[in-house]
C-alpha cells in the first residue's frame, strides 16, 4: 500500500481521502493543518483512521509516509511542495499547480534533483470518458482536428474573503476553472500550441471573473471560456474533418459522444463515482515503476498552462 499524508483539510482533501478508500493500492495515514484543531475536525468529519498534526513538518518527518497530496489554496502550493520534496516525499498537488511558470519549473527541477515523482492533480484527464474521447481522436475517427471550444462556469460566492474572490488566496476563474479548459483541451488535441491569446474581465479587486483564452495551433484553433459570475451549460466540443466529439460537464465527465457525417455514431458512458481514484492509481503506478512524471499529465503540460496564466496576469 502506498501511504499518503495530506496537507490541508478543505473539501477537496475529503474527496481525496474518500478516493483512496476506493483503491486497493493507497491509504491515508496522516493529515496536517496549520490551523489548530482542523486536522482533528477533518478526521471526525471523514471518520478517517489516521494521525492528525498541527504542522506540516511533523507529518513530513515521518519515514513511513511515501508521498503527500497537497490540498491547500493555490497561493501556498509552491512552498508546500518545496517543503514536502525537501523531506523526500513524492508529491501530488491539487490544481492549479502553482501561480507562475517560474514556480512550476522550480518545483519540477527540485523534484528531479531529489529523484522524486511530482504531478499536478489534473484528475479530469484520467476520467474514463475523457480517455475514451482521446482514443477516438488519436484513432482518427473524427478526422483532422481543426476546431475546439470549451465552456465552464458557475456563480461563485460574492464574499470578498472567500477563496474565489480573494486575490491573496489565488482567487479568480483562471486558477480555479480555466485550468480545466486549458489542460483538457490541450490533452485531447495532443499537439504543441503555437501561440495563445486571452481577454480577461476583472472585478474591483483585480480578480479575474471572466476569461476568454484562444489556443492557436498550426492547423487548429481552440477557444476556452470561463466565468465565476454565472452558472452556464458546461461542455467541450472537438471538431474534425470527419465529425466531432461532444462532452458535457467535461471536468467531471461520465460520458462522451462521437458524431460522424450521419449523426450520432457512438456514445460511451462510465460510472464516475468519486473520480479521484484514477489519478491516485496513476501516481502509485508511476512511483512503483520509478518514473518521475506521468505520461498523462507530464511536467511540460503543467508548465505550459502556467505560462498561459503568466500572460493573463500581465494583462492586469
Amino acid at each position: 500500500m502506498f501511504r499518503f499524508g495530506i496537507l490541508g483539510t478543505g473539501n477537496i482533501a475529503a474527496t481525496f481521502y474518500d478516493a483512496t478508500t476506493r483503491t486497493d493500492c493507497a491509504e491515508v495515514i496522516a493529515v496536517a493543518s496549520r490551523t489548530p484543531g482542523k486536522a482533528q475536525q477533518f478526521a471526525e468529519k471523514t471518520d478517517g483512521n489516521f494521525d492528525c498534526y498541527g504542522s506540516y513538518g511533523e507529518l513530513l518527518k515521518r519515514p513511513d509516509i511515501d508521498g503527500v497530496y497537497i490540498a491547500t489554496t493555490h497561493n501556498f502550493h509552491f512552498e508546500n511542495m518545496m517543503l514536502a520534496l525537501s523531506y523526500g516525499k513524492h508529491v501530488m498537488c491539487e490544481k492549479s499547480f502553482v501561480m507562475t511558470k517560474t514556480e512550476a519549473e522550480q518545483v519540477f527541477a527540485f523534484a528531479k534533483e531529489k529523484n522524486l515523482f511530482c504531478m499536478e492533480a489534473m484528475w479530469s484527464r484520467f476520467l474514463p470518458a475523457i480517455k475514451k474521447a482521446k482514443k477516438w481522436i488519436d484513432a482518427g475517427l473524427i478526422g483532422d482536428v481543426n476546431l475546439a471550444n470549451f465552456l465552464i462556469g458557475f456563480a461563485s460566492s460574492k464574499d470578498p474573503n472567500g477563496r474565489i474572490r480573494n486575490p491573496k488566496l489565488g482567487g479568480g476563474a483562471m486558477y480555479d476553472i480555466s485550468v480545466y479548459g486549458i489542460e483538457l483541451t490541450t490533452y485531447l488535441i495532443g499537439k504543441p500550441v503555437a501561440s495563445h491569446h486571452s481577454y480577461v474581465l476583472r472585478d474591483e479587486n483585480g480578480v479575474d471573473m471572466v476569461n476568454n483564452i484562444t489556443l492557436c495551433y498550426p492547423d487548429c484553433v481552440a477557444n476556452v471560456q470561463t466565468t465565476v459570475t454565472t452558472n452556464v451549460g458546461q461542455f467541450l466540443n472537438v471538431y474534425g474533418t470527419k465529425g466531432r466529439i461532444s462532452i458535457a460537464d467535461p471536468h467531471f465527465a461520465d460520458s462522451c459522444e462521437r458524431y460522424d457525417e450521419n449523426g450520432l455514431a457512438e456514445k460511451a458512458f462510465f460510472r464516475r463515482d468519486n473520480g479521484f481514484q484514477y489519478q491516485i492509481e496513476e501516481m502509485v503506478r508511476c512511483v512503483n515503476e520509478g518514473k518521475l512524471e506521468s505520461d498523462v499529465i507530464p511536467h511540460a503540460d503543467t508548465i505550459f498552462c502556467a505560462s498561459v496564466f503568466d500572460s493573463m496576469n500581465e494583462s492586469k
